[in-house]
């Protein structure tokens, strides 16, 4: 990279970090902001409709976002998320450890559709972490398990953003990615929630929770129709989603954002009723700052090519030792991630893809995503942490070093995977 080219990566990097850790700016304007900065340090001025071009550049992923939050609020005040939680302790509650399984993914299932971690945390987490600590797991512990379970359905299947900017800006269409994408974040997220409450789940206590939700349970429901109906719109958008693939061809295929709106439409009317239109501004609040970070990251992306230094990034990128080249994916996709996921995506997992391009692509999008999604545990942004430190209590600090290993080991196993890319789209059929 020519030193023109270097001075003006690093201005973009500094003004960002500058503007989201010293001015404390979201991360959505701090991108705005540092497009044109990088515009005008470059003698492009302030390119209005390349601006604009590059704002619209993840329209379909933010109408995802936006329909799927919305069903997510649906859901959780028609009482399917609570009713949902109650059920699973009371089935699988002989066993501590599958039950803990189970919680996890229920923990991940908003990141899942939303991909934000925030949806999860403040979803299902705030739900399940009570049941957590009622067994016994200490409050810190509790926060680790909701922080990682949180941080992992971010990048889980069906909606993972990363890939998805990744993808879009090599030009790679977001298929093909369920299976990987449930291999590495479903597998770790368990491994990671055993690993944190090994030995600390008191049978005693679980019976007594076990108890409680099955009384909750009896009062609740009037009828066992009833809870039926109300697990029905969760069964029509999984319908929905799974049956173009299943029945290719003669199942016609609504695409998420519809499928969405539909089952939010049902889950006002299953349960207790809601007020749908208070529901779609609450979703909409929330799943907001997420939007914004794309629309910054479309801005920075489109600045990046109209100066040509996303090009003199793709150059310098390739020209990198293989040995160096994991190694610096592996320390500063982290650390650019601690800062914003999306924004790391943007940045840096576009030219790592395509200086990667002699691998299986669909794999090497897969492990960039895993990769970059631990930066989520780096202080001093920590955003996941914090969240879970908001809405369970305690310190996020302690949340950190309890996550500390396993998302190092994350890394270490998302940097072979992306070595051995083409063996593992081999054991995959990809």
């Amino acid at each position: 990279m020519s030193g023109p080219d270097a001075l003006l990566l690093l201005l973009t990097a500094g003004s960002f970090a500058a503007l989201v850790i010293a001015a404390k700016l979201p991360v959505s304007l701090s991108l705005a902001a540092s497009s044109v900065a990088l515009a005008l340090a470059a003698g492009e001025g302030v390119p209005i409709d390349h601006l604009v071009e590059g704002m619209f550049s993840y329209l379909d992923v933010v109408l995802v976002l936006f329909a799927a939050m919305i069903f997510m609020k649906v859901i959780e005040a028609n009482g399917l998320l609570a009713e949902l939680t109650r059920s699973l302790v009371v089935l699988l509650g002989r066993s501590p450890s599958v039950l803990l399984v189970a919680l996890t993914i229920v923990i991940m299932f908003p990141g899942m559709i939303t991909g934000s971690c925030t949806a999860s945390v403040l979803g299902t987490g705030v739900i399940v972490a009570p049941v957590l600590m009622r067994m016994g797991l200490p409050r810190d512990t509790t926060g680790a398990v909701v922080s990682s379970a949180a941080v992992y359905g971010m990048i889980a299947p069906p909606v993972n953003v990363p890939v998805m900017i990744i993808g879009g800006g090599i030009d790679m269409p977001y298929v093909g990615f369920g299976l990987i994408l449930a291999v590495l974040t479903i597998v770790p997220a368990v491994l990671t929630t055993m690993w944190l409450a090994r030995g600390k789940v008191e049978r005693a206590r679980l019976a007594e929770v076990v108890a409680e939700s099955r009384a909750e349970i009896a009062a609740s429901a009037a009828g066992g129709w009833r809870r039926g109906l109300l697990y029905l719109p969760l069964a029509v958008v999984v319908a929905l989603m799974a049956g173009p693939r299943t029945f290719p061809g003669w199942f016609p295929d609504p695409r998420l954002p519809l499928t969405f709106l539909v089952g939010s439409a049902l889950a006002a009317v299953a349960g207790r009723r809601v007020p749908l239109a208070a529901a779609a501004r609450a979703g909409v609040r929330e799943i907001l700052p997420v939007a914004g970070i794309l629309v910054g990251v479309g801005m920075l992306i489109e600045m990046l090519t109209l100066t040509g230094l996303r090009g003199a990034i793709v150059v310098g990128a390739l020209s990198i030792p293989s040995a160096f080249l994991f190694a610096s994916i592996a320390v500063i996709l982290p650390l650019f991630g601690g800062i914003s996921v999306y924004g790391g995506a943007s940045v840096l997992g576009v030219p790592f893809a395509l200086a990667l391009l002699g691998r299986n692509q669909i794999v090497v999008l897969a492990a960039l995503s895993l990769i970059g999604a631990m930066g989520s545990y780096l202080p001093p942004v920590a955003f996941t942490p914090v969240v879970a430190a908001g809405a369970i209590g305690g310190p996020y600090l302690r949340i950190v070093r309890r996550c500390a290993v396993p998302a190092a080991a994350a890394v270490v196993v998302g940097t072979l995977i992306l070595i051995y890319a083409n063996p593992v789209a081999r054991v995959f059929g990809l």
